[in-house]
């Protein structure tokens, strides 16, 4: 939809020259309905559409200054909304349009549309169909909430939100919140901490004390024939190795704790990201790559340790040393403490502008490594398809471009503080030279009571506050990358999963398995519906066959029942109940799924099949193989059962690792059973043999099984063939075989003329 307060207003006027009024909604298109490049707008009133093309000309305006735009129509059509039934955004190849059918069954081509147009004619359509019910009645109604791109787009800076759930805009957040946040997380190691920092207060003590006695002490005091203890060298030398031994002492202790600690907080931030990652539904990781999420899990769990355990302990340790130094020195010498301490002011002023540039950096650097990691996973996933397609090179040409891009964001960063620090620390140096300069005059100056050795000492102090400042300026560094990652665990911890269980679930002890769908709507996303008005039903301990072409929308219909994805409209029911309102408990455990793609987790083979049933007994796995016809390739391996599979171990093949999964599936002992294309990557002897075991196995089970072979549905009790996401035919495979100009008549015939061909009897 478009916003009306973004209409040209010579759009306004074509409209209002027309005499219509009281426009509810307008859609913009960029191509007419002869999908020609041009304007379109479409318009909705109470009881008219209208549709107007046509482009705007530009031409100078009478004194030279300016230009004026003029609409050139093209074409102008109206239509009365009793006569259409209802609008829908088809997808084509790489655009979309706009049909309007009418209660006569026909269907009126309105516009095409890049797919830059198709969410708002989405839109359109929806707020049709509501103002056609009746539901609207006036055209200042109010949109719903989720599809004001207002509510998306933070209010501020009008950035989108990165998710719609979790209204905060990493731009305008405060960063502050992020580490208050996580501060609670360490609560939990509070006596560790408190150990840590005692350890480095009596760290930074003794390394206050060492310059002291190390000079100025030993000079005014030792080797100085007024001092009070001259010629005393050895107590001196045994005060300052007693001092550095208690140094060295508290640095172990401090290098204990933190090791200590170290293992502990990187152990529970990785258990803590991966598990808000893997309680998200399904739909969080289609828009997502493996190597991200294994770079935010690794990475980011590393950043934020470091800065809270090795950071924050040793920022506030310095923070201190700081204050007391400056104490002593104002102590010594009051105008030269002021003097040397001017350029930290300045020092801090600069310091604050490099932030904001530093966290920017750190973003890039972290978006290059993702995207470098993402596709390294993706080609080593599928290095067989990379080999078996010769495209070493290629890939080599995609990886050196995003590590390209990764190095380039990598040198901009480790540009930025060569240059930056570097001038920050000769901001701090002048502060020395002031030192020295200004204290030299005044130690043989007779107006000061100045010495030697409080020089020394003065100037080893002062050389002690610029090294928590060099600190500091690192700090900033350390602090942006953190705020990143601490953003990054945010986003994934706080956003909400699509499938939740109600706080009031039902709980069915006794599932007898009976499915049914009613009038279900379901798209992956809002601009395409992959299922549509949907509606069948399945008795409990009956087969039930899904067919149709690829695309078609079976596997979704599985989906849906496995409640992987909420539906958009209607609703899925397992004995009545809405699938909604059942108990994760109830749902999964009563349920197995043999999917077309097989997944087999790094361990043994009895693992693999125990993964559905971990308490299940060696001679119930040994049966659940045999039902799937794994059990003859599984004994001829070395080590049986034990044999490891995965990265590193045994490879078996695409139909060994099939057997294995519908092993797993059957060890579950499930109420509903779900084969999708179960058999596919099997020949037709194993087929038929696993058939075989099947249909003994799924007695008492409600099966549904999806299957591109026809022929192995013949036995099913009732089918369902789905085209274009909806149900077009239904009945047995006698019924449906009599509809002569039928879907599945004209796909079981073709299949059944391809088997011949190939000299394959059914």
């Amino acid at each position: 939809m478009v916003s009306f307060d973004k209409i040209p207003s010579y759009i306004t006027e074509v409209f209002t020259d027309k005499g219509i009024d009281n426009i509810y909604l307008m859609a913009y298109c960029d191509m007419d309905n002869e999908h020609i490049y041009c304007d379109t707008y479409i318009a909705l009133t109470k009881d008219m559409l209208y549709v107007t093309s046509g482009t705007v000309i530009l031409e100078p305006k009478d004194k030279g200054k300016g230009l004026d735009s003029f609409w050139k129509e093209k074409s102008f059509a109206g239509y009365s909304i009793d006569s259409i039934e209802s609008l829908k955004v088809e997808e084509l190849l790489s655009s979309a349009r706009l049909t309007a059918k009418t209660s006569d069954g026909e269907y009126i081509f309105l516009s095409a549309m890049t797919n830059f147009c198709k969410g708002n004619c989405n839109l359109f359509v929806k707020y049709f169909g509501k103002i056609k019910k009746g539901d609207i009645v006036s055209p200042d109604f109010e949109i719903d909430s989720e599809d004001d791109p207002k509510n998306n787009c933070c209010p501020k800076c009008g950035m989108r939100y990165p998710d719609k759930n979790r209204k905060v805009c990493p731009k305008c957040m405060e960063k502050g919140k992020l580490f208050s946040r996580f501060g609670v997380f360490l609560l939990k190691y509070k006596m560790e901490m408190l150990i840590l920092l005692i350890s480095l207060v009596f760290l930074t003590g003794t390394s206050i004390l060492i310059p002291y006695f190390s000079n100025g002490f030993f000079y005014d005091k030792i080797l100085d024939e007024s001092g009070s203890l001259y010629g005393q060298i050895l107590l001196a030398l045994g005060i300052i190795i007693a001092t550095k031994l208690l140094s060295v002492f508290a640095d172990m202790i401090n290098g204990y704790i933190s090791t200590k600690i170290a293992t502990k907080v990187v152990y529970d931030l990785k258990n803590t990201i991966f598990g808000a990652i893997e309680r998200l539904s399904l739909s969080f990781f289609n828009g997502r790559q493996t190597g991200g999420l294994m770079t935010q899990v690794n990475d980011d769990s590393n950043t934020i340790y470091g800065f809270f355990c090795d950071g924050i302990p040793y920022f506030l340790i310095n923070i201190v040393q700081v204050v007391v130094l400056c104490v002593i020195l104002f102590i010594m010498n009051p105008l030269l403490a002021l003097l040397s301490l001017s350029t930290i002011p300045v020092f801090y002023f600069v310091l604050r502008r490099t932030y904001s540039v530093s966290r920017k950096l750190h973003t890039h650097h972290y978006s290059g490594v993702r995207r470098m990691n993402s596709q390294l996973s993706d080609v080593l996933g599928g290095i067989r398809v990379v080999k078996a397609f010769a495209k070493e090179n290629e890939e080599s040409q995609r990886f050196h471009k995003s590590n390209r891009i990764a190095a380039a964001s990598n040198r901009k960063l480790a540009l930025f503080n060569n240059y930056v620090y570097p001038y920050i620390g000769v901001i701090l140096y002048f502060g020395n030279v002031i030192a020295l300069g200004v204290g030299g005059y005044m130690v043989m100056s007779d107006r000061f009571a100045f010495t030697y050795g409080d020089l020394i000492t003065f100037t080893a102090y002062i050389n002690m506050i610029y090294s928590p400042m060099y600190f500091f300026s690192h700090m900033i560094d350390w602090t942006a990358s953190t705020s990143n990652s601490l953003q990054r665990l945010f986003e994934i911890y706080d956003t909400e999963p699509d499938i939740t269980e109600k706080a009031d679930a039902v709980t069915l002890e006794n599932i007898e398995g009976r499915v049914e769908f009613r009038s279900v709507d379901f798209g992956y996303s809002k601009t395409k519906k992959v299922i549509d008005n949907v509606s069948f039903e399945i008795e409990a301990q009956h087969i039930l066959g899904i067919v149709g072409h690829t695309g078609a929308g079976k596997s979704t219909i599985a989906n849906l029942i496995m409640r992987l994805y909420d539906t958009d409209e209607g609703g899925v029911y397992i004995d009545g109940v809405n699938v909604k309102e059942l108990s994760f408990k109830s749902l999964y455990e009563n349920i197995a799924i043999v999917s077309q793609e097989t997944y087999l987790f790094i361990g043994s083979i009895l693992d693999n099949i125990r993964y559905a049933r971990p308490d299940a007994s060696y001679e119930e796995v040994i049966y659940a193989a045999k039902c799937a016809g794994a059990h003859d390739f599984i004994i001829k391996l070395p080590d049986g059962y034990n044999t490891m599979i995965g990265f590193g171990h045994k490879d078996l093949s695409g139909g060994e690792r099939q057997r294995v999964s519908i092993a797993r599936a059957i060890l579950r002992d499930p109420k509903i059973l779900i084969l999708d294309e179960a058999t596919a990557a099997m020949d037709t002897k194993t087929e038929k043999m696993i058939q075989t075991a099947l249909s003994s196995l799924t007695k008492g089970k409600t099966t549904i099984m999806i299957a591109h072979r026809l022929s192995t549905l013949r036995d099913a009790h009732k089918l369902i063939v789905i085209e274009n996401g909806r149900v077009a035919e239904q009945g047995t495979h006698k019924e449906l075989l009599d509809i002569e100009d039928g879907v599945y008549n004209k796909l079981y015939t073709l299949q059944l003329d391809a088997l011949k061909n190939a000299g394959i009897t059914e």
